[in-house]
């Protein structure tokens, strides 16, 4: 690996996107999108590419860079970025026959299709369409979604079942060693100074959106602290973010994962709270459970306090039941993860 002159390592890079453990596979997948596109004739081996992982894991980052690798190479490229959103409103102009306005959707050499988790089920056979028109000409096609194909319970099987004929690669939520990584980078990318002890101490907190709330704050720190000449320890950002109005990201409270989960699992958030011993009603109450303990620091007894009172041993066997689960029901485990990942 190349070296700075100081002698210390570089972080390895492509362009401005930072690899990591989370996301190195994705990276490799992109990449080898970027060279087969930068090929005469600009074709693919596999496709679609299917890149799903939380908010702020780097999809959007990731997709921006191979955008940028190949509209600047040698060969020409062409490119077509839709969020699935608004790709719908243009496929609703004709119910019955799955087409769009713009028909480069199908010639173009790069075709982006991004959140598709947030596309209607009766726009599904326009994009049904759209893709095995791709996939014949072995155009490169990238999707993005924030959660895996096997969760899009709410679009159709000939859909879902197309993205699964491509390479899907998860892209994992970040872990406080990563972010630290992404944050001592991006921090020198911005000239924001900041001490061992600042930057430990941001990277520590929980983000609840991936890295975009602790880049959100850098940004504020480098407005704040540009005329501060020394490296802003601990005090100092914490310091100018109250000055700011503007506290450091911090996860999810208990009451907001009991409503997530009640809402994944269909059930009230008071029968959740109950004594019902219903099983839908008892599963999704382990979960919460389980995820309290996973994404705050309550203790036992005070995560059992949440839950009307429960004793802390009941908190601990709905935590184990629940690691257990997953251990045998990837199925479920993943579900887990991917709720896991929303709110961290």
């Amino acid at each position: 690996m190349p070296t700075h002159p100081a002698g210390r390592h570089r972080r390895p890079t492509w362009g401005e996107f930072l690899a990591l453990p989370e996301n190195q596979s994705a990276l490799r997948a992109v990449r080898s999108f970027a060279a087969s596109l930068s090929r005469e004739v600009p074709r693919v081996s596999v496709t679609p590419l299917v890149l799903h992982g939380p908010p702020g894991s780097g999809k959007s980052h990731l997709i921006r860079t191979l955008i940028e690798k190949v509209t600047h190479a040698d060969q020409i490229v062409t490119v077509q970025s839709v969020p699935a959103a608004d790709l719908a409103r243009v496929s609703s102009a004709s119910d019955n026959e799955p087409s769009f306005v713009d028909p480069s959707l199908r010639t173009c050499d790069l075709f982006v299709l991004e959140d598709l988790h947030q596309l209607p089920a009766k726009a599904s056979d326009a994009v049904c369409d759209l893709l095995d028109s791709r996939a014949a000409r072995r155009h490169a096609t990238v999707i993005t979604m924030n959660i895996g194909p096997s969760s899009l319970t709410h679009l159709p099987r000939r859909l879902t079942s197309r993205l699964t004929c491509g390479l899907v690669v998860p892209l994992e939520p970040l872990s406080a060693a990563s972010r630290k990584k992404l944050l001592v980078s991006e921090a020198k990318r911005r000239q924001v100074k900041l001490t061992a002890d600042a930057v430990q101490w941001l990277a520590s907190q929980a983000t609840g959106g991936g890295m975009r709330p602790l880049l959100g704050t850098l940004h504020i720190l480098a407005t704040l602290g540009r005329e501060f000449p020394l490296p802003m320890d601990r005090e100092k950002v914490a310091e100018l973010l109250a000055a700011s109005g503007q506290p450091p990201p911090t996860g999810p409270t208990p009451p907001e994962i009991v409503k997530r989960v009640a809402s994944e699992f269909g059930v009230p958030v008071k029968e959740l709270l109950s004594q019902s011993r219903l099983r839908q009603v008892r599963i999704s109450r382990q979960v919460a459970m389980y995820l309290v303990r996973e994404l705050t620091s309550l203790s036992l007894p005070r995560i059992g306090a949440v839950f009307e009172g429960r004793d802390h041993t009941t908190v601990l066997h709905a935590c184990r039941r629940v690691a257990d689960e997953m251990t045998t029901d990837q199925v479920f485990a993943g579900r887990i993860r991917e709720l896991m990942a929303e709110m961290r």
